[in-house]
């Protein structure tokens, strides 16, 4: 058997094993995601009781051998609970949302402990924020992601030309070039204002990130554009749904278009 040790984890999925086990799905920091085997689960004196619920941030005791499918995880002690989640629908779709794209970004047994890191921090987020705050958030948070896997799209000059974006006017969109580009390269155009919304929220470190409220409507238009370029790079579209009206009106939107 593998030596236990320590790990920091996140629990993203669940499902019952036989008679008294369940079977988790950790991201973890030190060891990526992975799947381990709770023996016991159900059981009266269980050390799993009240822990294996979805986005639970935990404290996990595992073993864990290369080359083997299903790990062992010998107990699980919660250090962020998911309650908030439970009360507030808004709060929850953005947590399965990135909780889904930080699944897909992650290989599995792959550690990533910047990308961890990230993904614990938006569910503080999500969990305490003001709701005026959370579009705010989630555009950076997915900003944020989208730079550390290095697919984030050049937010000064057109990675075509080579040329600096214009400060007032259009510039195109397009996944395939690169993300934003010059107005001349893609048949698609906006603003150009949303790369220099961008670069602003990425000067922001997680405090200021989570008091910060923005106007909603440019953040709504970027969103879109992070999550599509999100899915070109992992090959899916979202299946999470997330309430738009509402979201636009906790960041402070007055009148929803679109």
């Amino acid at each position: 058997m593998p030596k236990p040790s320590k790990t920091i984890a996140i629990v993203t999925r669940r499902q019952d094993f036989q008679e008294s086990s369940r079977l988790v799905q950790l991201v973890t920091r030190d060891y990526g995601r992975r799947t381990f085997l709770a023996k016991g689960a159900h059981r009266t004196k269980s050390p799993f009781l009240g822990a294996i619920d979805l986005l639970h941030v935990c404290e996990a005791r595992v073993g864990v051998r290369e080359g083997r499918g299903i790990q062992i995880v010998y107990g699980l002690w919660v250090i962020q609970g998911n309650r908030p989640f439970r009360r507030d629908g808004l709060r929850l779709a953005l947590a399965a949302q990135t909780t889904e794209s930080m699944r897909a970004a992650l290989p599995e047994g792959r550690p990533d402990p910047e990308l961890f890191d990230l993904f614990r921090g938006a569910l503080a987020l999500f969990r305490s924020a003001p709701r005026s705050n959370l579009l705010t958030i989630d555009v950076g948070i997915r900003l944020r992601q989208l730079q550390l896997m290095g697919w984030l799209p050049t937010l000064d000059v057109c990675p075509q030309t080579n040329r600096p974006f214009p400060r007032k006017g259009r510039v195109g969109f397009d996944p395939a070039l690169g993300g934003f580009v010059a107005a001349s390269e893609t048949d698609r155009v906006v603003s150009a204002d949303l790369p220099q919304l961008a670069t602003q929220l990425l000067s922001l470190d997680g405090r200021t990130l989570g008091a910060s409220q923005l106007d909603a409507k440019p953040l709504l238009e970027l969103r879109m554009l992070t999550l599509e370029l999100m899915g070109w790079h992992l090959g899916f579209q979202s299946r999470v749904t997330v309430p738009w009206e509402t979201l636009a009106l906790a960041g402070g939107a007055r009148t929803i278009t679109g």
